[in-house]
């Protein structure tokens, strides 16, 4: 009996511990990660430049919510990076981090570090370094995973069919990219990020 009582407990507390986190990622879903891969011979350094937020998967764990820019520096084979936005207040954020690629990935994985965020394994699916890039996370658990995802581009105000290659790229993945949602690059936005 008490062995079955302890059992019971470590059980729920397990749940309870997996439901908080359930509770902090608002990605968090029923499923198994895809197998995304990054795009062949990935050239971090022509990565290198300022790329415009234009759709991401909301997510507690991120704060930007309009006005998201990023610049990645290369640097002897990773990519520093300063993302400036705004968050659901209208408030002015700025994170730094760094994103490099995972040792010995098969999938040409990236790790993505910024600031105040979990630590993440993201994927560039597809770019042509010029105008558009599509980039992809997604961390499994039993029976559940949590993803992330955006298309960013050099442009804040993009062709549409630039911002359709991620969706069709992440669609043929498995991934939902209905979860999408547009991030405002209003032209008042740019004029601030510019420091």
């Amino acid at each position: 009996m008490i062995g079955t009582t302890l059992l019971v407990a470590s059980a729920a507390a397990i749940t309870l511990g997996f439901l908080k986190f359930a509770e902090a990622s608002t990605m968090l879903e029923v499923g198994v990660c895809p197998n995304a891969t990054s795009v062949a011979d990935l050239d971090l350094q022509k990565l290198s430049g300022d790329w415009f937020h234009i759709l991401h998967f909301p997510s507690e764990d991120e704060p930007f919510t309009s006005c998201t820019h990023s610049t990645y520096t290369y640097k002897d084979g990773y990519l520093e990076l300063i993302m400036k936005g705004r968050d659901s207040s209208g408030k002015s954020i700025t994170r730094d981090g760094v994103l490099g690629k995972l040792l010995d990935s098969e999938t040409e994985a990236l790790q993505l570090d910024v600031d105040r965020m979990p630590p993440l394994s993201v994927w560039v699916t597809y770019t042509d370094y010029t105008s558009v890039a599509c980039l992809y996370s997604c961390t499994q658990f039993p029976g559940l995973r949590a993803d992330w995802a955006w298309a960013i581009t050099r442009s804040p105000r993009p062709l549409v069919k630039l911002v359709a290659h991620c969706r069709t790229n992440l669609t043929k993945l498995g991934v939902n990219t209905a979860k999408f949602e547009r991030v405002p690059q209003r032209a008042s936005c740019h004029k601030r990020n510019k420091s």
